[in-house]
C-alpha cells in the first residue's frame, strides 16, 4: 500500500510532465557560522537519505530561474545571485539501484523509472550571511537543516561528490570575487576573519602569517576594540569595499 495519497503521486506525475527530461539542477549553498563552513541539506519524505536542494527545469523557464525557485521552494533561502560550479553528466550518472527503495513507499512504477534515468545536472552555488538562520522546506521534504562541510560525506547520489565541486569552485575565486563581503558581518576581528579562510581552506593557517598578510593589503579599517575582558581586546575592523574591490583585480596572492 502506498504511503502517499493518490492527490500527491497526481501531484508528481503533473510535475514531472512539465520538465526538461532528464535534466535536474543541484544547489549547493555556503554559510560560516563563525566557526565552520555549512551547507542546507534536505530530507524527502518517507525517506532516511539526504540531500543538497534540487530538482528539475520546467519547460517555460530558464535555468537560473529554475535555480532560484527549486532553492526557494526547498530551503525558503531567497534573493541570492548564483553561480554555476560545473555540469555533471557522465554516462553512467544514474541512480536506479539507489532508487529501488522507493518502489516500497509506493511510489508507482512510471514514477521510479522516470527518476531512476541518467541525468544530467547543473550546479549552482552561492553565499549567505550568518544572519541567515531559519530554513523552511516544501511538501516533499520532511526536514531541512545546516550542517557542517565536513559532514557531507554520507550523502545520497553523487551529492558530497557536488558538495565537493562546489567547495572547490569557492576556493578557486576566493582572490577573484568578492566573497568575504558576503561571509562576514560587517564588523570583525582579524582572528574571526582567520576562522573563515580556515574552513574554506580546509586547513590550519599561521596566525603570525595571517595578520601580517592581511594588514599588509590594506583592505581592512580599523573602527575600535571588542568588548572583553582582559588587558588586551582584540581591534575590530571592517572592510575597505573599494580597496578590497581593487584588490581582486590585482595579481595578490595571499598564499596562505
Amino acid at each position: 500500500m502506498s504511503q502517499f495519497s493518490e492527490e500527491t503521486i497526481t501531484l508528481i506525475r503533473q510535475e514531472l510532465k512539465k520538465c526538461i527530461p532528464q535534466l535536474s539542477i543541484n544547489c549547493v549553498i555556503f554559510r560560516f557560522n563563525g566557526e565552520h563552513l555549512q551547507v542546507p541539506i534536505v530530507q524527502p519524505v518517507q525517506a532516511d537519505i539526504w540531500n543538497i536542494p534540487g530538482g528539475y527545469i520546467y519547460q517555460n523557464e530558464g535555468i537560473n530561474e529554475a535555480a532560484k525557485r527549486i532553492l526557494f521552494e526547498q530551503t525558503e533561502i531567497n534573493n541570492l545571485l548564483l553561480s554555476q560550479f560545473g555540469t555533471f553528466g557522465s554516462a553512467q550518472r544514474e541512480f536506479s539501484e539507489e532508487i529501488k527503495g522507493y518502489s516500497s513507499l509506493g511510489f508507482p512504477e512510471d514514477i521510479i523509472k522516470h527518476v531512476s534515468q541518467r541525468f544530467v545536472t547543473i550546479g549552482y552555488y552561492s553565499i549567505v550571511g550568518q544572519k541567515q538562520k531559519d530554513l523552511k522546506t516544501g511538501p516533499f521534504f520532511k526536514e531541512v537543516k545546516w550542517v557542517n562541510v565536513n559532514e557531507t560525506k554520507s550523502l545520497a547520489l553523487d551529492h558530497s561528490h557536488l558538495v565537493s565541486e562546489a567547495l572547490l569552485m569557492l576556493r578557486a575565486e576566493l582572490q577573484s570575487k568578492p566573497l568575504l563581503a558576503s561571509f562576514m558581518p560587517e564588523s570583525f576581528t582579524i582572528p574571526e576573519l582567520q576562522k573563515l579562510y580556515e574552513a574554506i581552506l580546509g586547513r590550519p593557517v599561521d596566525r603570525g602569517n595571517f595578520r601580517q598578510r592581511i594588514l599588509k593589503t590594506k583592505i581592512l579599517i580599523k573602527v575600535g576594540t571588542a568588548t572583553k575582558t582582559g588587558s588586551r581586546p582584540p581591534i575590530v575592523y571592517k572592510l575597505d569595499t573599494k580597496k578590497y574591490l581593487d584588490s581582486l583585480t590585482q595579481d595578490m596572492k595571499l598564499g596562505f
